[in-house]
């Protein structure tokens, strides 16, 4: 009977142990509503953020598999291309159709046909909204 007790005891005291610990690191993990916006704008900033919605669409069509944001992978960076000034048309024609003289550093890039002409412009629009750093 006296193991028992000690098991309940030991039992209470690991529980309000327990308790006590996740109770302060809650507190001090969590940022507040503010700091979490300010962490959110120096990511932006930061320019190394892509938009959630850019990245599925990136990922989805394979771009990441070659292209990174800032630095050169398989491809040249996306920050890379935006730096041609290419036009949207031209952009998207060159997806559709790459031109393997325009970035001689680089192996070839296939055509992509099977990403839809929405989502291309979408990608080619987030592409020419980067800034140059």
């Amino acid at each position: 009977m006296k193991s028992k007790s000690t098991f309940y005891y030991h039992a209470f005291y690991g529980f309000l142990f327990a308790i006590l610990l996740f109770s302060c690191n809650s507190e001090s993990e969590q940022p507040s509503s503010i700091s979490f916006l300010v962490n959110r704008q120096s990511t932006i900033a930061n320019k190394s953020y892509i938009p959630p919605n850019i990245k599925s669409l990136l990922a989805k069509n394979t771009c990441l598999g070659c292209h990174k944001l800032g630095t050169k992978l398989i491809g040249p960076s996306f920050k890379e291309i935006a730096a041609r000034n290419y036009n949207s048309e031209e952009m998207v024609a060159l997806i559709k159709q790459p031109v393997p003289e325009n970035w001689p550093d680089y192996p070839p890039m296939a055509p992509v046909t099977w990403i839809a002409d929405e989502d291309i412009a979408t990608i080619v629009k987030w592409i020419g909204s980067l800034s140059i750093d």
